[in-house]
């Protein structure tokens, strides 16, 4: 009697997922993250979190929206769909994933006028803009390779919130964290899916997507930790001697 074994992966799918596991545990190691889960962030960097994480969760459509209109895979094509289908909502406008952070602003007594004013610094402005620029070049490759990161991440940022929220707002009751962390782990086998209809020839560009995404992520992190509160404006140092 034989015991049926699971195909092995070609091997450029695992040099890919070793490249993904690597950036997510560093994500894992940064500052924000462990304090987070120690229960150690205070409210106003709780705060900023969101306030970060959902003007990039407001942009992430547009992000998908141009990576499928330069993808020329069928395949690929139908998973970044669905992937865009669930940012939507599925058609319901109060499902979007944007709307749910507002919904978490609201149940935690920060207006949407607050929300709006935050004074972006460089953390968040270098992430969207990374992500855009990614999603609007021309290599299929790169632009999969930050996804990879950027929907492979939400576990990680998003468990240590629900810790880091615990001690200020004991009674919320939101399914916010754990809807997005299921959702994402989807979209996560899907993408590698999606490598995997793309082939082997993109792999290096791939690689390099994985190593933007986890750029792009670490700079938002920096900015709701503190990294950039202490220098408003960079001096300008003359060259005369």
């Amino acid at each position: 009697m034989t015991t049926a074994t699971a195909p092995l992966k070609p091997a450029f799918i695992q040099a890919i997922e070793g490249s993904v596991n690597e950036s997510l545990d560093r994500i894992r190691s940064h500052p924000f993250i462990l304090y987070g889960h120690n229960k150690k962030l205070t409210r106003e960097q709780a705060i900023r979190w969101v306030k970060c994480a959902g003007r990039e969760s407001r942009s992430f459509p547009h992000i998908i929206e141009n990576m499928i209109a330069r993808t020329d895979n069928q395949s690929v094509v139908q998973i970044l769909q669905e992937n865009l289908d669930d940012e939507y909502g599925h058609g319901n406008p109060d499902h979007a994933h944007f709307m749910h952070y507002l919904h978490l602003l609201d149940e935690i007594g920060v207006s949407r006028k607050e929300f709006e004013e935050y004074e972006e610094k460089a953390g968040i402005k270098l992430a969207l803009s990374l992500a855009y620029n990614v999603s609007m070049q021309d290599s299929q490759g790169v632009s999969l390779g930050y996804m990879l990161v950027n929907e492979g991440m939400t576990c990680i940022t998003y468990s240590s919130m629900k810790d880091a929220f615990s001690p200020y707002y004991p009674d919320i009751k939101t399914p916010f964290f754990d809807i997005h962390i299921e959702v994402d782990e989807h979209h996560v086998a899907e993408l590698y899916k999606a490598a995997h209809h793309l082939g082997e020839k993109h792999l290096n560009d791939i690689l390099f997507g994985v190593s933007i995404g986890e750029r792009g992520m670490a700079v938002l992190l920096d900015e709701a930790l503190g990294i950039y509160d202490h220098c408003k404006v960079i001096p300008e140092y003359s060259t005369d001697m």
